[in-house]
C-alpha cells in the first residue's frame, strides 16, 4: 500500500492541522488509513463470525457471550503489558536512543508472552468448574457449549500473547500497513476456518475454537516475520530478545500495571453484568451479543485514533514536545468523533441487511433495532471520547488517572447502575444500556477535565539507559 495521495486544497488544509516538528501531515494520514483498515476488518471479521455462530442457534451465541468477559480478564494479565510495553517502544523511537529501542522490544516480547502463559493455566485446566461457580443457574445446554468454548478460547490465548506483543511493538514503530496486514492475515484465516469447521464440517462451537486457535497460530508466525524476519524496522540479534533493563521495566509497569488492574476490573465487571444477564434468560444474552457485534462494526473506524493517539502521542512526548502532544491529543479527539458520525451515516441505512446476517428470530431483531437508534446520540457525542482519550492519557505515561475513573465509573454505574435498573427496577435489558449510556457520560466529563488540565503531559519519566 503506497502513500495516500490526496486533493492539494486537502494537503495544504491537513498540513496547517496535523503538521508538526516531530510528524507531517502526510505520515499522519498514512497512520491513520491503515488504523482505520485494520479495525475495520477486525470488527468486520467478528461480526462474521459471531453471525455463522448464531447459525447454530441462541444457545450457541449465548455461550460465547458468557465466556467472552472471562476470555477477556485472561487477557488482561498479558495485554497490559503488551499495550505499556508498545509506549515504551514508542517514547524511546521517539528519543532516538537505539540501543534504549532494542531492550524495550526485546523485554516487550518475552514479557507479556510469559505472563499470558501462566494465567492461562486455572482455565486450561478447570474450565468447567470455573463457569459452574460463575453462572449457577446457566441452562445446561448452554453450559455444555460454554465449557467447550472456554477451553478452546484459553489455549488460543498462548500464541495471541506473542501476537499481541509483536503486534504493539510494530504499532509503536510506527508501522501501520504491517500491522494492518497482520490483521488482515489473522482475521482472514479465522474466516476462513471458521467457514471450514461451521459451515462445511458443521463442528459448532468445537469448530469455531479450532478456527480461532489455527488463525492465532498463522497470526503469530506472520507477526514474527514482520518484526524480524522481513525487512525488519530494528535490526536485532536473538540474543537481543532476551534482555532486562530495570528502568525500562519500571517504565512499563508504571503504565501497564494500572492498565491492566483496569482491564482486569472490567472484565470482572463484564462477569458480574453477564452473571445479571444469565437471570434475564437466554434470549436476552443472544440480543445483548448481537447488539454488541453490530456495534462493533459502527464504532471500529473510531477505535483505531486510539492506537494512532499512542504512536503519535508517544512519540512527541518522547521528543519532549508536550505543546504538540496536546495539540495531537485534540486533534485525535476530534477525529474520533467526526469519524464515528460519518460511520453511522454508512451504517444504520444498512442495518436491515446487517441484522439478517445473525438468523434472530423477529422479537430479536426489533429489540436489537430500538437499541441501536437510542444508542446513536450517545455514540456520537460521547462514545468517542470515552474511549480515545485514555490512550492519550497513557501515551504520556498517566495511568493511574485514567484507570481509576475508569474502574469507580465500571462498579458505581456500569454494574451499580445495571443492578439496580436492570434487575431492581426491572428494566430488563433497557437497565442494562441505560447504564452503559450513563458510564460513557460521566467517562468522557471526566477524561476532557483532565486533558485539559495538562497534568498528564508531566507523567512520563522514560529517561536514556545507561
Amino acid at each position: 500500500m503506497g502513500r495516500v495521495h490526496l486533493p492539494s486544497a486537502w494537503e495544504n488544509y491537513l498540513d496547517r492541522k496535523l503538521s508538526s516538528s516531530v510528524f507531517k501531515s502526510n505520515q499522519i494520514i498514512d497512520l491513520i488509513v491503515p488504523g482505520v483498515l485494520d479495525s475495520l476488518s477486525i470488527m468486520f471479521i467478528n461480526a462474521l463470525i459471531t453471525a455463522l455462530i448464531s447459525s447454530n442457534g441462541e444457545t450457541s451465541v449465548a455461550a460465547v457471550s458468557l465466556c467472552s468477559p472471562i476470555t477477556t480478564l485472561i487477557g488482561t494479565f498479558f495485554m497490559g503489558l503488551s499495550d505499556g510495553g508498545g509506549i515504551t517502544v514508542s517514547q524511546s523511537y521517539g528519543k532516538g536512543d537505539q540501543a534504549q529501542l532494542k531492550r524495550a522490544i526485546g523485554m516487550t516480547v518475552w514479557l507479556p508472552v510469559l505472563v499470558g502463559a501462566f494465567f492461562c493455566m486455572p482455565f486450561l485446566l478447570f474450565p468447567e468448574p470455573v463457569l459452574h461457580l460463575l453462572y449457577p443457574t446457566m441452562d445446561p445446554a448452554v453450559m455444555v457449549k460454554a465449557c467447550t468454548y472456554l477451553a478452546g478460547c484459553t489455549w488460543s490465548i498462548l500464541p495471541y500473547t506473542l501476537f499481541t506483543a509483536l503486534f504493539r511493538i510494530l504499532r509503536g514503530l510506527g508501522e501501520p500497513k504491517r500491522c494492518l496486514h497482520l490483521s488482515i492475515i489473522i482475521n482472514v484465516a479465522y474466516l476462513l476456518f471458521s467457514i471450514l469447521f461451521l459451515n462445511v464440517l458443521h463442528m459448532d462451537i468445537a469448530g469455531s475454537v479450532t478456527a480461532l486457535i489455527l488463525a492465532r497460530v498463522v497470526g503469530a508466525a506472520a507477526a514474527i516475520v514482520y518484526l524480524f524476519l522481513w525487512k525488519p524496522p530494528v535490526r536485532m540479534k536473538f540474543r537481543e530478545i532476551f534482555c532486562f533493563d530495570n528502568m525500562l521495566l519500571k517504565a512499563n509497569l508504571k503504565i501497564s500495571l494500572p492498565l491492566g488492574l483496569e482491564q482486569a476490573v472490567m472484565s470482572l465487571a463484564g462477569l458480574v453484568s453477564q452473571m445479571f444477564m444469565t437471570t434475564l434468560g437466554t434470549t436476552a444474552i443472544a440480543i445483548n451479543a448481537i447488539a454488541n457485534s453490530m456495534m462493533g462494526l459502527l464504532w471500529a473506524p473510531t477505535m483505531s485514533v486510539g492506537s494512532l493517539s499512542v504512536t503519535v502521542v508517544g512519540r512527541c512526548i518522547g521528543a519532549n514536545k508536550k505543546d504538540e502532544a496536546f495539540m495531537y491529543g485534540k486533534r485525535c479527539n476530534s477525529l474520533a468523533i467526526i469519524m464515528l458520525a460519518v460511520s453511522a451515516l454508512i451504517f444504520y441505512p444498512l442495518m436491515p441487511v446487517l441484522m439478517q446476517q445473525y438468523h434472530p428470530t423477529p422479537e430479536a431483531a426489533v429489540m436489537v433495532r430500538k437499541i441501536l437508534f437510542v444508542s446513536l446520540p450517545f455514540l456520537i457525542l460521547v462514545w468517542p471520547t470515552s474511549y480515545t482519550m485514555p490512550s492519550t492519557l497513557r501515551s504520556a505515561s498517566d495511568s493511574l488517572f485514567p484507570t481509576i475513573v475508569s474502574m469507580s465509573v465500571l462498579w458505581v454505574i456500569t454494574v451499580g447502575l445495571t443492578y439496580l435498573l436492570a434487575i431492581v427496577a426491572g428494566l430488563g435489558l433497557w437497565g442494562v444500556w441505560i447504564a452503559n449510556w450513563t458510564g460513557w457520560t460521566v467517562r468522557t466529563s471526566l477524561f476532557m477535565y483532565r486533558f485539559h488540565s495538562k497534568k498528564w503531559l508531566d507523567k512520563a519519566d522514560l529517561k536514556s539507559a545507561k
